[in-house]
């Protein structure tokens, strides 16, 4: 093993942190490094790699530990440091990131509570057409509870109808058939919604409607409660908090959109889109620590927008990152690209038995919980999808 290790460490590239106590003592003993791997439903699973490992290779382990298909694309590992979360790269080595939350560690005094908190998350990075599969009960699972991640945290905009409806379908799943009112509804609203919503939803329509979905079992509820997420044509968006102060003509505190056909400035926590880019608009995108330059338009006339984020680095990888993945769709004569343009192709609905509402990336022989778990909260970066 220590010589398979060594060879691996060679034909990568150099470590950018010095190893981490965890990493020397499990090489004393001759051990692999182990890491937990959240997913949004609040479950985690530990997996063991060399410390040689890169984020690609972890990637797949977590992938084969829960059971997603080998070919299922868009899948990331996110670090999570407080309230801030970014996408490791393909390329960087795990236990970097591991001997890195060391180092904070050690510096606990200056640092918050909250700023101390880490972990690894397991979640969707890039949403195409064609790359996602609800017949697949594993992928269809990630997906539902991302979404309802993103609702709880206040990243994803419904009007008032629509979170009464999926307030009835995560009813459906939580509670089973409707039984005469019975049912804590408040709950089961709190587990779907932001505080700031909670008082636009009454119990009363989500019982109504929850009566509407009688004989519905808990994989056709989540069918619905996705498809319900189509109304939004930025479903599959990632969103990020920015600022400007570049235009009295929009607001100041703005959502930045990316996804599978470009980039889109939209008021924050609205579906107001200000303005949209295709990729092949796009014509630079350079980031800096606190800011986010992008030029669009064309040889002849350009446009120059600047935004204020921590989180520029991140949004000029995922536009890399789709920029790319859409080009070799393109040279491949279909793939990526030619689904860009088409209409989103979702499974249908898969049967399944209803006995309690629990994720089935739950960790092997654990009971299931009594209640869902709180969602993870983040502040800068949000992925949507429906």
């Amino acid at each position: 093993m220590f010589f398979q290790c060594f060879h691996k460490t060679l034909g990568t590239r150099r470590r950018q942190w010095p190893p981490s106590k965890q990493e020397i003592l499990c090489t004393i003993n001759r051990r692999p490094i182990y890491a937990r791997f959240h997913f949004m439903d609040g479950q985690f699973h530990a997996v063991e790699f060399d410390p040689s490992a890169t984020a690609a290779e972890v990637l797949r382990l977590v992938r084969s530990k829960i059971g997603l298909r080998e070919e299922a694309p868009g899948y990331a590992i996110y670090e999570v440091l407080g309230t801030q979360e970014r996408s490791l790269l393909p390329d960087e080595k795990v236990a970097d990131v591991m001997s890195k939350w060391e180092k904070y560690r050690s510096a606990g005094g200056t640092l918050s509570k909250q700023s101390r908190h880490h972990m690894f998350l397991f979640k969707k990075h890039l949403f195409l057409d064609e790359h996602i599969d609800l017949g697949d009960p594993v992928e269809k699972e990630l997906l539902y509870y991302q979404v309802l991640c993103d609702l709880r945290s206040d990243r994803f905009p419904v009007t008032d109808m629509e979170a009464v409806m999926l307030c009835a379908l995560r009813a459906q799943i939580e509670l089973g058939d409707y039984s005469d009112g019975e049912g804590d509804y408040r709950q089961v609203i709190a587990h779907c919604l932001p505080p700031r919503l909670l008082v636009n939803v009454h119990k009363e329509h989500v019982a109504m409607h929850h009566q509407s979905l009688l004989g519905m079992n808990v994989e056709e509820a989540k069918q619905a409660f996705l498809n319900l997420i189509q109304c939004w044509p930025l479903h599959k968006a990632t969103l990020f908090d920015v600022s400007q102060s570049f235009t009295s003509n929009w607001p100041k505190s703005l959502w930045l959109a990316v996804d599978q056909r470009g980039v889109h400035l939209l008021e924050n926590r609205t579906r107001n889109v200000l303005t949209s880019f295709d990729y092949e608009a796009v014509l630079d995108y350079t980031p800096s620590l606190n800011h986010m330059l992008l030029i669009t338009g064309s040889e002849r006339k350009q446009s120059k927008i600047i935004v204020n984020t921590s989180q520029a680095f991140q949004i000029a990888n995922l536009i890399r990152e789709y920029i790319e993945v859409l080009k070799r769709g393109l040279n491949g004569g279909g793939g990526a690209a030619a689904g860009a343009a088409a209409a989103p192709v979702y499974g249908t609905g898969y049967g399944g038995r209803r006995d309690y509402p629990v994720s089935i990336l739950k960790k092997e022989g654990t009971p299931p919980p009594a209640q869902p778990q709180p969602p993870v909260q983040f502040s800068n970066e949000i992925t949507s999808f429906g």
